[in-house]
């Protein structure tokens, strides 16, 4: 009489891939149990050895998404992506420039159009919040009409000022810069302004110093602005995140040793 004395493991299919190779996503509902802090879950393991490189949960669909390529977790999040992401693998295996060139502009363009959409639900969401915090009566009337016509879909233009600058030849000039000021965020949607018709908005938010000091400190993330980059599709994923559209945690891939691999294959097989 034998007994099997195995250990079951859910089958995610992708324990039998390469773990040196990407991998293809793995698409799970957003459980309640996932959802609890300190609540343990299966992660899918390729090749039975690593997790995928990003777990990402996007809250509108309820879905929960490992995949190792961000092009992948976009494919879920924007209808009729993925036909764009694989005509361009095509093109670059087949070498051939032009093509891949149109079809990169044209995902592009499709992410895009996306941050365009999620922009403007965002602002929505700030502008509400605002109106309910009671920060939007601190605002003047250009600052709310700009944040009201974002809201809109209209394209934010921030406040157009006049700065000091130099022109080609170091003389004393002006230039027409683009600012925001308020404290109330302005969403933008970096491919908005890809093509220099309008200037993308700088922040202008000022900090006071210790010595009393109100300077405008330059940062890469200023808390006065969500900015969506559809740019490529990892800085598109990473941008969701930050503007807490989606969530995103990224792992490094660490290859585990002999005396894993073999404690594995003893859980993992049957025991006559």
């Amino acid at each position: 009489m034998s007994t099997d004395t195995s250990i079951s493991t859910t089958d995610y299919g992708v324990e039998d891939c390469d773990p040196g190779l990407p991998a293809p996503a793995v698409v799970l509902t957003n459980s309640k149990e996932m959802r609890s802090p300190g609540h343990g879950y299966t992660l899918p393991l390729v090749g039975r050895q690593r997790p995928h490189t990003f777990e990402v949960v996007l809250p509108e669909q309820q879905l929960r998404i490992f995949a190792d390529r961000p092009e992948d977790v976009l494919a879920h999040l924007i209808t009729d992506y993925a036909g764009h992401e694989q005509r361009l693998t095509e093109a670059i295996a087949a070498n051939q420039e032009k093509a891949a060139r149109e079809h990169e502009l044209a995902a592009f363009a499709v992410r895009s159009r996306h941050a365009t959409q999620v922009r403007q639900l965002l602002q929505q969401r700030i502008n509400a919040d605002a109106h309910e915090g009671g920060t939007w009566s601190g605002l003047d009337d250009e600052d709310q009409q700009q944040l009201e016509a974002a809201a809109a879909g209209q394209v934010p233009t921030g406040v157009l000022l006049m700065a000091p600058a130099e022109d080609d030849l170091g003389n004393p000039a002006e230039e027409e810069v683009a600012e925001w000021s308020a404290a109330v965020p302005l969403v933008l949607n970096r491919g908005e302004y890809i093509d220099g018709d309008v200037r993308e908005p700088e922040s202008g938010l000022e900090t006071e110093m210790p010595d009393g000091r109100r300077v405008v400190v330059v940062v890469q993330h200023p808390e006065n602005l969500v900015v969506l980059d559809p740019t490529d599709p990892y800085s598109y994923l990473t941008s969701l995140h930050r503007a807490g559209f989606v969530t995103v945690k990224e792992r490094e891939y660490v290859a585990v040793d002999d005396l894993y691999e073999a404690v594995m294959a003893q859980v993992t097989e049957p025991q006559v």
